[in-house]
């Protein structure tokens, strides 16, 4: 037993509601142990908004998510502590379906039509982010794009002073809360230069500075503690950036 029926119309909830489900997702035992006032102190919102979203996800009330959950547990304690490998493999389709689910043309246009216009990309990771921020820039450049990867903490700190408007600043930060990444983000945006964020379909800080963003879905973004955390999302919005640029290329 899984908890798709968490994730089965994730696409239809606010972001508010989303955060919820990521919630009951990461705290399966805590959730049902709680009341649906426990849940939503917890969560700074109302007991009304975690019922109404009990029965946006198809249960009759919130009673009916908990004990949804309690089985969930049981089984989960029947059949082993680690996942099996078709819940390994149903968590890497999610990962993906959700984060294709999260993209629309027009905006995925803009962002890669930026990119071809800039005089030079830079692209800044950060950790776990670096390699698929390795990635990106050598795949641009075969694209015929000027594409310089920043990865060294103390060319990120002095980035900023050399910036151009004609230049533009790719970021990526699946937690969205990563500080260099916000300063460099900061500094360009206050010099009029464009910053593409990469980051997980959350309310963090980075996607409200950055002035073009791409979501992927995250089950978990707390990077600073569990940098095991899969980015599979994360890669998936390279390879549409990718593709698209390079159909664009080819128009």
């Amino acid at each position: 037993m899984k908890l798709s029926r968490l994730t089965e119309r994730y696409d239809e909830l606010t972001d508010l509601e989303k955060r919820i489900v990521e919630y009951i997702i990461n705290n399966p035992a805590k959730v049902q142990d709680s009341s649906a006032s426990q849940v939503a102190d917890t969560l700074y919102v109302s007991k009304t908004t975690i019922i109404n979203l009990s029965k946006k996800l198809g249960f009759e009330g919130y009673s009916e998510l908990r004990y949804y959950l309690k089985d969930y547990i049981v089984n989960r304690k029947e059949g082993g502590v680690g996942p099996s490998f078709e819940d390994i493999v149903y968590g890497i389709n999610t990962e993906v379906s959700k984060t294709l689910a999260l993209q629309n043309e027009e905006n995925v246009g803009k962002i890669a039509r930026r990119i071809m216009d800039s005089r030079i990309v830079y692209v800044v990771g950060r950790g776990a982010s670096e390699p698929i921020a390795n990635l990106l820039s050598s795949r641009l450049a075969l694209l015929n794009i000027k594409a310089i990867l920043i990865a060294d903490p103390n060319i990120i700190d002095v980035l900023g002073d050399s910036l151009d408007p004609d230049e533009t600043v790719i970021v990526m930060s699946l937690s969205g809360e990563t500080e260099r990444i916000l300063t460099i983000t900061k500094t360009a945006r206050s010099r009029g230069v464009d910053v593409i964020a990469l980051t997980s379909f959350s309310n963090n800080s980075l996607q409200k500075i950055a002035n073009y963003n791409m979501y992927c879905f995250a089950n978990d973004t707390e990077t600073a503690y569990n940098d095991l955390i899969s980015r599979i999302g994360m890669h998936t919005l390279i390879q549409i950036l990718i593709s698209y640029i390079e159909m664009t290329d080819k128009e």
